[in-house]
Formats: C-alpha cells, structure tokens, sequence
C-alpha cells in the first residue's frame, strides 16, 4: 500500500506512451502528435528493463509494440503475457502488420488492451489512445470529458470523417445540414 505521498507524487508524475518497436519500421509522428493532444509524452525503447525501472519516475499508461519486442522467437501470445506480467499497470497495444496472423480473441485474454496495424495511421492512433484515455480516466474517477483536455480542432466528429485526402469536404451537404 502506498503512502498517501508516495500516491500523490506519482499522480503527478508525468505520464507517457512507450513504444518498443522491434525489428519493425515504426514511424512515431502520428504517436507523438495523438499524445501531445492527451497530455502524454512518447518515449521509445527497446529494452523492457528500462519501461520497468522508469515506473518510478512516471507513469506509462500504455505501451505500443510489436511481436519481436522481447526477441524474435517469441509469438504474440507470449509476448503479450511476458510484457503484462512485467508491466502489470499499463495498457498492451500490439502493432501488427496486415499479414501478420494473430487470433484477436486469444490476444485479449492474453491481456491486449487494443491493436494497431502497422504502418501506424493517426487517425487509428487517435482511436486507440482515446480508449487508453477514457480506461484512464475511469480508473481514476474523473469527471473531465476528453474537449476539457483534448480540445478538438474546431471540426465536428462527422465532418473529420467525411474528409477526403486532399483535405477538402467530400459532402457539403452533410456539413450543412448539421449547422
């Protein structure tokens, strides 16, 4: 049990996003610009020691990695549960490749908390670290909604979905009529 000191330092320690990418190619900008949106910092490593030992310093809420984070003979499953024993308190994000074969059920009982295919997307990213965020604030009972510390940019969530690649509205109408 925590000394009531010891539980209000490391509320207020600063709270981050981990990556262990692997072997894999991972790009973090849609990571790091999803994270500072929620307050988080991303920290990227390779070495599960490290995210154990920075436990003390600040508080990781989730971790993104991909299959051969421990090494390359270690399957999802294993893998999941290795990082769950050693990193009890923090939300398991597997990233995956499209091919990459996984049975989402079993990875789940494992103790994923969500998966991500790889190459990351932001707009998956902003999905998954919302989960993570809402799991937060439950946890800690909180009465904020996400607009209180996530403000969005102005758009509707409807009108962020019907945009196109260019960036333009693809439906007019739809934002119109909403108005």
């Amino acid at each position: 049990m925590l000394l009531p000191e010891m539980r209000q330092q490391r509320e207020l320690a600063t709270k981050d996003i981990v990556v262990m990418p692997g072997s894999a190619r991972v790009y973090l900008s849609p990571v790091e610009a999803v994270a500072g949106t929620f307050g988080w910092a991303v920290s990227v490593t390779r070495y599960l020691c490290e995210v154990a030992a920075a436990q003390a310093q600040r508080k990781s809420v989730a971790v993104l990695f991909c299959r051969d984070t421990l090494g390359q003979g270690y399957s999802w499953l294993e893998t999941i549960r290795l990082l769950g024993r050693a990193l009890p308190e923090m939300r398991l994000v597997p990233c995956h490749g499209f091919s990459d074969p996984f049975y989402w059920p079993e990875l789940c009982d494992a103790g994923a908390f969500h998966a991500l295919w790889l190459p990351l997307r932001e707009n998956e990213v902003r999905q998954s670290l919302g989960f993570v965020w809402e799991a937060e604030k439950r946890l800690a009972g909180s009465p904020l909604e996400p607009s209180e510390i996530a403000p969005a940019s102005g758009l509707r969530t409807f009108q962020r979905l019907a945009r196109g690649r260019s960036g333009s509205l693809r439906a007019s109408s739809m934002t119109q009529t909403a108005r």
